[in-house]
């Protein structure tokens, strides 16, 4: 029979690792003021470093590919076939999201798929890109809002997702509420 004393050392020391693999975050923002193709992701944990989203090629104007680094997990975002903007493909080590608008020219409905995961991301409002949920409740609430209406430099991030959700289907979200939701230029 192991202690009580010991139960609650490895039950503890357990429960630190699981929380250690789950990455929440708060918030992201645009590096500079005039321009998005920079981002600082923002974690809950103050001991982890801010996190980077850029765009791979930005002397090319070209918002067709992506990368970040959130710590120490590099991925990339890609659109899949060149003149169709509806459907992308984020690779973050083991991890394969694909990211597809639900209806043709829709681009405010989201499907956003990664192994056992499926959900649907979609802006709140029609006219309004400045406010994303998840609307798939099944691993937890993700919503997306801008600061203050209408700025799309700075976002705030509700994530209460499970603990076993991906950091790559986070980015995969906060990917389509930056790129579907600023000028590109």
């Amino acid at each position: 029979m192991v202690p009580l004393r010991l139960s609650l050392f490895l039950y503890t020391l357990w429960c630190g690792v699981v929380s250690v693999s789950a990455q929440e975050l708060i918030g992201f923002s645009a590096e500079y003021g005039d321009t998005f193709i920079e981002w600082n992701v923002i974690p809950a944990d103050e001991t982890i470093d801010i996190g980077e989203l850029n765009l791979s090629w930005p002397h090319e104007s070209q918002w067709n590919d992506w990368q970040y680094q959130v710590d120490g997990r590099v991925g990339n975002i890609r659109q899949k076939w060149i003149n169709r903007p509806n459907e992308w493909e984020l690779i973050d080590g083991e991890y394969v999201v694909a990211i597809k608008n639900q209806w043709k020219g829709d681009l405010t409905i989201w499907r956003i798929k990664c192994d056992d995961y499926s959900l649907k991301f979609e802006s709140k409002y029609n006219n309004l890109a400045d406010e994303w949920t998840l609307t798939t409740d099944k691993y937890g609430d993700f919503e997306i809002y801008t600061e203050y209406e209408g700025d799309p430099r700075d976002w705030i991030i509700e994530d209460s997702l499970d603990v076993d959700v991906p950091l790559a289907i986070k980015m995969a979200m906060i990917f389509i509420s930056i790129h579907y939701s600023v000028p590109h230029k």
